[in-house]
Protein backbone atom coordinates (compact mmCIF):
# COMPACT_ATOMS: atom_id res chain seq x y z
CA UNK A 1 0.00 0.00 0.00
CA UNK A 2 2.37 2.62 -1.22
CA UNK A 3 1.37 6.28 -0.94
CA UNK A 4 -0.75 7.40 -3.84
CA UNK A 5 -1.44 10.84 -5.18
CA UNK A 6 -4.76 12.31 -4.11
CA UNK A 7 -6.42 11.56 -7.42
CA UNK A 8 -5.50 7.89 -7.36
CA UNK A 9 -6.42 7.48 -3.70
CA UNK A 10 -9.90 8.89 -4.30
CA UNK A 11 -10.34 6.91 -7.50
CA UNK A 12 -9.43 3.73 -5.65
CA UNK A 13 -11.95 4.52 -2.96
CA UNK A 14 -14.64 5.28 -5.51
CA UNK A 15 -14.18 1.91 -7.24
CA UNK A 16 -13.79 -0.35 -4.21
CA UNK A 17 -16.27 -2.58 -2.43
CA UNK A 18 -16.73 0.16 0.13
CA UNK A 19 -19.83 1.16 -1.88
CA UNK A 20 -21.50 -2.12 -0.94
CA UNK A 21 -23.93 -2.62 1.97
CA UNK A 22 -21.13 -2.11 4.50
CA UNK A 23 -20.09 1.48 4.02
CA UNK A 24 -16.97 1.53 6.23
CA UNK A 25 -13.76 -0.32 5.39
CA UNK A 26 -10.92 -0.94 7.84
CA UNK A 27 -7.52 -1.30 6.18
CA UNK A 28 -3.89 -1.16 7.17
CA UNK A 29 -0.30 -2.25 6.84
CA UNK A 30 2.30 -3.61 9.24
CA UNK A 31 5.96 -3.39 8.26
CA UNK A 32 9.02 -4.35 10.27
CA UNK A 33 12.64 -5.05 9.39
CA UNK A 34 16.36 -4.64 9.92
CA UNK A 35 18.54 -1.88 8.45
CA UNK A 36 22.29 -1.24 8.34
CA UNK A 37 23.79 2.06 7.11
CA UNK A 38 27.18 3.76 7.15
CA UNK A 39 30.07 4.85 4.98
CA UNK A 40 31.46 8.22 3.89
CA UNK A 41 31.52 10.09 0.60
CA UNK A 42 32.43 13.67 -0.28
CA UNK A 43 31.92 15.97 2.73
CA UNK A 44 30.08 13.20 4.62
CA UNK A 45 32.77 12.03 7.02
CA UNK A 46 33.07 10.76 10.55
CA UNK A 47 29.73 8.96 10.49
CA UNK A 48 29.53 5.80 12.56
CA UNK A 49 27.55 2.93 11.03
CA UNK A 50 24.23 1.93 12.55
CA UNK A 51 22.44 -1.42 12.76
CA UNK A 52 18.83 -1.21 13.85
CA UNK A 53 15.43 -2.82 13.83
CA UNK A 54 12.55 -0.55 12.94
CA UNK A 55 8.98 -0.27 11.68
CA UNK A 56 7.95 1.14 8.32
CA UNK A 57 11.20 0.58 6.41
CA UNK A 58 9.39 -0.01 3.12
CA UNK A 59 6.21 1.95 3.87
CA UNK A 60 4.83 3.25 7.14
CA UNK A 61 2.79 0.94 9.33
CA UNK A 62 -0.74 2.29 9.59
CA UNK A 63 -4.40 1.60 10.23
CA UNK A 64 -7.19 3.45 8.48
CA UNK A 65 -10.92 3.77 8.08
CA UNK A 66 -12.67 4.85 4.89
CA UNK A 67 -16.24 4.88 3.75
CA UNK A 68 -19.08 6.47 1.83
CA UNK A 69 -22.73 7.31 2.22
CA UNK A 70 -25.06 7.29 -0.77
CA UNK A 71 -26.97 10.58 -0.68
CA UNK A 72 -29.05 9.79 -3.77
CA UNK A 73 -29.12 11.17 -7.31
CA UNK A 74 -25.55 10.02 -7.88
CA UNK A 75 -24.12 12.08 -5.01
CA UNK A 76 -22.07 10.38 -2.29
CA UNK A 77 -20.33 11.59 0.84
CA UNK A 78 -16.92 10.06 1.54
CA UNK A 79 -14.30 10.13 4.27
CA UNK A 80 -10.94 8.64 5.22
CA UNK A 81 -8.81 8.83 8.35
CA UNK A 82 -5.45 7.10 8.63
CA UNK A 83 -2.95 6.96 11.46
CA UNK A 84 0.38 5.23 11.75
CA UNK A 85 3.86 5.03 13.18
CA UNK A 86 6.30 7.85 12.41
CA UNK A 87 9.01 6.83 9.94
CA UNK A 88 11.06 3.86 11.08
CA UNK A 89 10.75 4.50 14.81
CA UNK A 90 8.69 1.64 16.22
CA UNK A 91 8.58 3.26 19.67
CA UNK A 92 6.06 5.84 18.46
CA UNK A 93 3.41 3.19 17.87
CA UNK A 94 0.20 4.01 16.00
CA UNK A 95 0.16 7.63 17.05
CA UNK A 96 0.73 9.81 13.98
CA UNK A 97 -2.15 11.16 11.84
CA UNK A 98 -1.22 10.43 8.22
CA UNK A 99 -4.16 11.78 6.24
CA UNK A 100 -7.77 12.61 6.99
CA UNK A 101 -10.42 14.10 4.74
CA UNK A 102 -14.16 14.39 4.13
CA UNK A 103 -15.91 15.35 0.93
CA UNK A 104 -18.44 14.69 -1.82
CA UNK A 105 -18.19 12.74 -5.07
CA UNK A 106 -20.46 12.56 -8.13
CA UNK A 107 -20.27 12.27 -11.91
CA UNK A 108 -18.93 15.82 -11.91
CA UNK A 109 -15.86 14.91 -9.88
CA UNK A 110 -14.71 14.70 -6.27
CA UNK A 111 -14.15 17.48 -3.74
CA UNK A 112 -12.39 16.73 -0.45
CA UNK A 113 -10.89 18.75 2.39
CA UNK A 114 -8.58 17.93 5.29
CA UNK A 115 -4.99 16.74 5.71
CA UNK A 116 -4.11 15.46 2.24
CA UNK A 117 -1.19 13.55 0.73
CA UNK A 118 1.05 15.84 -1.33
CA UNK A 119 0.47 15.55 -5.09
CA UNK A 120 4.13 15.96 -6.13
CA UNK A 121 5.19 13.59 -3.34
CA UNK A 122 2.80 11.00 -4.71
CA UNK A 123 4.13 11.46 -8.25
CA UNK A 124 7.70 10.75 -7.13
CA UNK A 125 6.55 7.65 -5.27
CA UNK A 126 4.41 6.54 -8.20
CA UNK A 127 7.28 6.46 -10.69
CA UNK A 128 10.01 5.35 -8.27
CA UNK A 129 9.98 1.53 -8.17
CA UNK A 130 10.61 1.73 -4.40
CA UNK A 131 7.58 3.97 -3.89
CA UNK A 132 9.31 6.31 -1.45
CA UNK A 133 10.44 3.54 0.91
CA UNK A 134 13.42 1.28 1.62
CA UNK A 135 16.99 2.61 1.50
CA UNK A 136 16.80 2.34 -2.30
CA UNK A 137 14.14 5.03 -2.74
CA UNK A 138 15.03 8.19 -4.66
CA UNK A 139 12.29 10.45 -3.26
CA UNK A 140 14.44 11.06 -0.16
CA UNK A 141 16.88 13.08 -2.31
CA UNK A 142 14.32 15.87 -2.75
CA UNK A 143 12.43 18.35 -0.59
CA UNK A 144 8.76 17.34 -0.49
CA UNK A 145 5.43 18.37 0.94
CA UNK A 146 4.51 14.83 1.96
CA UNK A 147 1.17 15.92 3.44
CA UNK A 148 -0.55 19.29 3.52
CA UNK A 149 -2.67 20.47 6.40
CA UNK A 150 -5.60 22.86 5.88
CA UNK A 151 -6.07 21.67 2.29
CA UNK A 152 -8.85 21.25 -0.24
CA UNK A 153 -8.69 19.34 -3.53
CA UNK A 154 -10.86 18.78 -6.60
CA UNK A 155 -10.36 15.68 -8.77
CA UNK A 156 -12.11 15.72 -12.12
CA UNK A 157 -13.82 12.75 -13.78
CA UNK A 158 -11.76 10.90 -16.36
CA UNK A 159 -12.14 12.18 -19.92
CA UNK A 160 -10.72 9.58 -22.33
CA UNK A 161 -8.06 8.71 -19.73
CA UNK A 162 -7.25 12.33 -18.78
CA UNK A 163 -7.78 13.46 -15.17
CA UNK A 164 -7.11 16.85 -13.55
CA UNK A 165 -6.37 17.58 -9.89
CA UNK A 166 -6.50 21.09 -8.38
CA UNK A 167 -5.52 21.63 -4.75
CA UNK A 168 -4.97 24.53 -2.37
CA UNK A 169 -3.82 24.84 1.24
CA UNK A 170 -4.09 27.98 3.34
CA UNK A 171 -1.11 26.73 5.35
CA UNK A 172 0.76 23.46 4.73
CA UNK A 173 2.09 23.42 8.31
CA UNK A 174 0.23 23.87 11.57
CA UNK A 175 -2.84 26.05 11.75
CA UNK A 176 -2.51 29.85 12.02
CA UNK A 177 -0.50 31.57 13.25
CA UNK A 178 2.85 29.97 12.40
CA UNK A 179 4.87 32.56 14.27
CA UNK A 180 3.79 32.49 17.92
CA UNK A 181 4.53 35.41 20.27
CA UNK A 182 6.49 35.15 23.47
CA UNK A 183 4.51 35.25 26.69
CA UNK A 184 2.84 38.66 27.17
CA UNK A 185 3.71 39.89 23.68
CA UNK A 186 1.36 40.74 20.83
CA UNK A 187 1.30 38.35 17.87
CA UNK A 188 3.11 40.55 15.36
CA UNK A 189 2.67 38.04 12.53
CA UNK A 190 -1.05 38.71 12.21
CA UNK A 191 -3.56 37.15 9.83
CA UNK A 192 -1.98 34.84 7.26
CA UNK A 193 1.47 36.43 7.43
CA UNK A 194 4.16 33.78 7.34
CA UNK A 195 1.79 30.98 6.31
CA UNK A 196 2.93 28.52 3.63
CA UNK A 197 0.13 28.60 1.05
CA UNK A 198 0.23 25.73 -1.47
CA UNK A 199 -1.31 25.82 -4.97
CA UNK A 200 -1.29 22.67 -7.11
CA UNK A 201 -2.40 21.84 -10.67
CA UNK A 202 -1.83 18.35 -12.08
CA UNK A 203 -2.82 16.46 -15.23
CA UNK A 204 -2.64 12.68 -15.51
CA UNK A 205 -3.22 10.54 -18.59
CA UNK A 206 -3.60 6.77 -18.43
CA UNK A 207 -4.28 4.42 -21.33
CA UNK A 208 -3.50 0.74 -20.99
CA UNK A 209 0.11 0.33 -19.88
CA UNK A 210 0.91 4.02 -20.49
CA UNK A 211 0.80 6.49 -17.59
CA UNK A 212 1.84 10.16 -17.97
CA UNK A 213 1.82 13.02 -15.43
CA UNK A 214 2.53 16.76 -15.47
CA UNK A 215 2.40 18.84 -12.29
CA UNK A 216 2.94 22.46 -11.21
CA UNK A 217 3.02 23.61 -7.58
CA UNK A 218 3.91 26.74 -5.63
CA UNK A 219 4.30 27.34 -1.91
CA UNK A 220 4.06 31.06 -1.11
CA UNK A 221 5.17 32.18 2.33
CA UNK A 222 2.94 35.15 2.97
CA UNK A 223 4.94 38.41 3.20
CA UNK A 224 8.23 36.52 3.71
CA UNK A 225 8.46 37.61 7.33
CA UNK A 226 11.68 37.35 9.29
CA UNK A 227 11.39 35.38 12.56
CA UNK A 228 10.82 37.19 15.85
CA UNK A 229 13.90 36.58 17.97
CA UNK A 230 12.04 36.57 21.29
CA UNK A 231 9.14 34.39 20.13
CA UNK A 232 8.53 30.69 20.10
CA UNK A 233 8.22 29.63 16.47
CA UNK A 234 7.04 26.41 14.86
CA UNK A 235 9.17 26.67 11.72
CA UNK A 236 11.68 29.47 11.23
CA UNK A 237 13.01 27.79 8.06
CA UNK A 238 9.81 28.64 6.20
CA UNK A 239 10.66 32.32 6.35
CA UNK A 240 13.83 31.91 4.29
CA UNK A 241 11.86 32.08 1.02
CA UNK A 242 9.01 34.05 -0.48
CA UNK A 243 8.07 31.35 -3.01
CA UNK A 244 9.08 27.76 -3.73
CA UNK A 245 7.92 26.70 -7.20
CA UNK A 246 8.18 23.19 -8.66
CA UNK A 247 7.12 21.51 -11.86
CA UNK A 248 7.69 18.01 -13.13
CA UNK A 249 6.83 15.54 -15.86
CA UNK A 250 6.88 11.80 -15.44
CA UNK A 251 5.77 8.69 -17.19
CA UNK A 252 5.81 4.91 -17.17
CA UNK A 253 4.97 2.03 -19.46
CA UNK A 254 4.12 -1.47 -18.31
CA UNK A 255 5.23 -4.04 -20.88
CA UNK A 256 4.03 -6.88 -18.65
CA UNK A 257 7.44 -8.48 -18.23
CA UNK A 258 8.95 -5.15 -17.09
CA UNK A 259 7.66 -1.70 -16.09
CA UNK A 260 9.91 1.26 -16.88
CA UNK A 261 9.50 4.83 -15.60
CA UNK A 262 11.24 8.19 -15.63
CA UNK A 263 10.75 11.61 -14.05
CA UNK A 264 12.22 15.11 -14.40
CA UNK A 265 11.63 17.76 -11.73
CA UNK A 266 12.68 21.38 -11.24
CA UNK A 267 12.49 23.28 -7.96
CA UNK A 268 13.18 27.02 -7.64
CA UNK A 269 13.08 29.15 -4.50
CA UNK A 270 12.95 32.95 -4.35
CA UNK A 271 14.76 34.64 -1.50
CA UNK A 272 12.96 36.55 1.23
CA UNK A 273 11.71 40.00 0.20
CA UNK A 274 14.64 42.44 0.12
CA UNK A 275 17.19 39.87 -1.10
CA UNK A 276 15.39 39.14 -4.35
CA UNK A 277 15.94 36.62 -7.12
CA UNK A 278 16.10 32.86 -7.40
CA UNK A 279 18.56 31.48 -4.85
CA UNK A 280 17.79 27.77 -5.24
CA UNK A 281 17.42 26.06 -8.63
CA UNK A 282 17.42 22.26 -8.31
CA UNK A 283 17.18 19.91 -11.28
CA UNK A 284 16.28 16.31 -10.41
CA UNK A 285 15.76 13.26 -12.57
CA UNK A 286 15.59 9.52 -12.19
CA UNK A 287 14.86 6.37 -14.18
CA UNK A 288 13.32 3.28 -12.64
CA UNK A 289 12.27 -0.26 -13.51
CA UNK A 290 10.54 -3.22 -11.89
CA UNK A 291 10.04 -6.72 -13.23
CA UNK A 292 8.15 -9.78 -11.94
CA UNK A 293 10.28 -12.93 -11.90
CA UNK A 294 8.21 -15.80 -10.53
CA UNK A 295 7.29 -14.81 -6.97
CA UNK A 296 9.95 -12.08 -6.98
CA UNK A 297 9.58 -8.45 -8.06
CA UNK A 298 13.03 -7.08 -8.92
CA UNK A 299 13.47 -3.27 -8.71
CA UNK A 300 16.06 -0.63 -9.47
CA UNK A 301 16.16 3.19 -9.54
CA UNK A 302 18.99 5.54 -10.45
CA UNK A 303 18.90 9.35 -10.47
CA UNK A 304 20.66 12.62 -9.84
CA UNK A 305 19.90 15.96 -8.22
CA UNK A 306 21.85 19.23 -8.58
CA UNK A 307 21.42 22.76 -7.29
CA UNK A 308 22.58 24.95 -10.17
CA UNK A 309 22.47 28.12 -8.06
CA UNK A 310 24.61 26.85 -5.21
CA UNK A 311 28.25 27.78 -4.93
CA UNK A 312 30.42 24.71 -5.35
CA UNK A 313 29.59 21.18 -6.45
CA UNK A 314 26.19 20.62 -4.80
CA UNK A 315 25.22 17.51 -6.69
CA UNK A 316 24.49 13.90 -5.78
CA UNK A 317 23.38 10.70 -7.43
CA UNK A 318 21.81 7.61 -5.94
CA UNK A 319 21.35 3.97 -6.93
CA UNK A 320 18.81 1.63 -5.41
CA UNK A 321 18.46 -2.10 -6.14
CA UNK A 322 16.19 -4.57 -4.42
CA UNK A 323 13.51 -7.23 -4.59
CA UNK A 324 10.24 -8.26 -3.00
CA UNK A 325 9.33 -11.91 -2.49
CA UNK A 326 5.55 -12.42 -2.56
CA UNK A 327 4.50 -14.96 0.05
CA UNK A 328 0.86 -14.14 -0.80
CA UNK A 329 -1.18 -11.26 -2.21
CA UNK A 330 -0.94 -9.51 1.16
CA UNK A 331 2.37 -10.63 2.65
CA UNK A 332 5.88 -10.17 1.28
CA UNK A 333 9.53 -10.17 2.24
CA UNK A 334 11.81 -7.41 0.96
CA UNK A 335 15.52 -6.64 0.66
CA UNK A 336 17.10 -3.43 -0.68
CA UNK A 337 20.53 -1.85 -1.15
CA UNK A 338 21.12 1.90 -1.56
CA UNK A 339 24.23 3.93 -2.41
CA UNK A 340 24.72 7.72 -2.64
CA UNK A 341 27.60 9.51 -4.41
CA UNK A 342 28.04 13.11 -3.25
CA UNK A 343 29.61 16.04 -5.03
CA UNK A 344 32.43 17.94 -3.34
CA UNK A 345 29.98 20.25 -1.52
CA UNK A 346 26.86 18.13 -0.93
CA UNK A 347 26.01 16.07 2.15
CA UNK A 348 23.23 13.72 1.19
CA UNK A 349 22.86 10.73 3.49
CA UNK A 350 20.86 7.52 3.31
CA UNK A 351 17.34 7.13 4.67
CA UNK A 352 14.32 4.90 4.03
CA UNK A 353 12.17 7.98 4.64
CA UNK A 354 11.23 10.23 1.76
CA UNK A 355 12.07 13.94 2.17
CA UNK A 356 14.97 13.08 4.47
CA UNK A 357 18.09 13.98 2.49
CA UNK A 358 19.90 16.51 4.75
CA UNK A 359 21.63 17.49 1.50
CA UNK A 360 23.42 20.82 1.19
CA UNK A 361 21.84 23.54 -0.90
CA UNK A 362 18.30 22.20 -1.05
CA UNK A 363 15.08 23.51 0.43
CA UNK A 364 14.44 21.68 3.68
CA UNK A 365 18.05 20.52 4.00
CA UNK A 366 18.98 19.36 7.45
CA UNK A 367 15.37 18.83 8.55
CA UNK A 368 15.76 15.08 9.12
CA UNK A 369 17.95 13.57 11.81
CA UNK A 370 17.48 9.93 10.82
CA UNK A 371 19.64 10.06 7.65
CA UNK A 372 22.98 8.31 8.11
CA UNK A 373 25.93 7.29 5.94
CA UNK A 374 26.02 6.90 2.18
CA UNK A 375 25.39 3.18 1.65
CA UNK A 376 23.37 0.49 3.35
CA UNK A 377 20.77 -2.25 3.10
CA UNK A 378 17.49 -3.32 4.66
CA UNK A 379 15.49 -6.55 4.93
CA UNK A 380 12.00 -6.98 6.30
CA UNK A 381 8.44 -8.22 6.09
CA UNK A 382 5.23 -6.37 5.29
CA UNK A 383 1.57 -7.41 5.54
CA UNK A 384 -1.42 -5.44 4.28
CA UNK A 385 -5.02 -5.93 5.38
Amino acid sequence: MQKKIIALAIAGLASSAVFADTNVTIYGRMDYGYMNRGGTDGPVTGRASASEFGAGLQSGSRIGFKGVEDLGNGLKALFQVETGSIGNDSSTGLSSLRNAYVGLTSKYGTLVGGKLDGVRYGIFNKYDAFGGGNVGNFTQMTAQVDRANNAIAYISPSFAGLTATLAYSTHIGTSNPLNLPASGQENTAGGNKGDGMLTTAMLNYKNGGLDLTADWERVSFKDGLAPIASATTVNYAAYAFDHVTVWNVGGSYDFGFVKVAALYDNLQADARIGNGGVVVDVDTWFVSASAPVGKFVVKTTYGQTEDKKASGDVKASKLGVGADYLLSKRTKLYATYGKIWNGDDSKYMLSPLANCSTGAGTVGAGACTSALGTHGFDIGIAHTF
